[in-house]
């Protein structure tokens, strides 16, 4: 992998407006899925785990979409692949908590996503609810890139 996916979890997550789970699983999820799940599907499959999976403000959904590509590099159908993964995603989920205190959505963006409904998240935008997530799709590619 290269920078390449980083900027292009960006450009998805500002740019196209998708969320951040989408935006690092179909930056990453693509290329990593050799050719069995293409950019739309990767869309599809991580579009449920944004703002701490379906804005219930739990695992932020950066996380969420890189445990997915870590889940497509080293997961696999035996038990020795179960824990390979688990023990590269422990590693992932811990440094990314050493960076940012958490692991948890509403802890991160100090807003708590289960009181909003859809017609008031157009408003929370306005408010600068998400403008620290930029950096956490930054550093959730930042970590990815040295380990996969």
């Amino acid at each position: 992998m290269s920078p390449i996916q980083s900027e292009t979890a960006q450009k998805i997550f500002q740019e196209k407006g998708y969320n951040c789970s989408q935006a690092i699983f179909t930056a990453y999820g693509e290329q990593l899925g050799s050719g069995k799940v293409d950019y739309d599907t990767c869309l599809k499959i991580a579009s449920a785990f944004g703002g701490g999976i379906a804005r219930t403000g739990n695992v932020c959904g950066a996380l969420t979409g890189a445990l997915m590509v870590l889940g497509l590099k080293y997961g696999g159908p035996e038990r020795k692949d179960q824990e390979k993964v688990n023990e590269i995603a422990g590693k992932f989920l811990n440094e990314f908590k050493s960076l940012n205190g958490s692991i948890i959505c509403r802890e991160l963006i100090e807003y708590d996503l289960t009181t909003i409904t859809p017609s008031e998240i157009e408003e929370a935008f306005k408010k600068g609810t998400f403008n620290k997530c930029p950096k956490f799709v930054e550093d959730v590619s930042m970590i990815l890139e040295k380990m996969i």
